[in-house]
């Protein structure tokens, strides 16, 4: 993981366009890293889903 400084003004605005929004989303993440993070690790998720899938389907008779 690349963990870079970050001017907390800057952060601090970013912030607040988060919390001004209409819809503002429940999470979020800031910076380039968490994102790319989270799509591997829910891409993993998805994929032992899918290959357990046939399994869950047995629940439905």
């Amino acid at each position: 993981m690349h963990l870079t400084l970050v001017d907390s003004a800057v952060s601090a605005a970013a912030l607040m366009k988060v919390v001004d929004a209409e819809k503002p989303p429940l999470r979020v993440f800031f910076g380039s890293s968490p994102l790319e993070t989270a799509k591997a690790d829910y891409e993993s998720r998805l994929r032992t889903w899918e290959e357990w899938q046939p399994v869950a389907e047995l629940t439905q008779g």
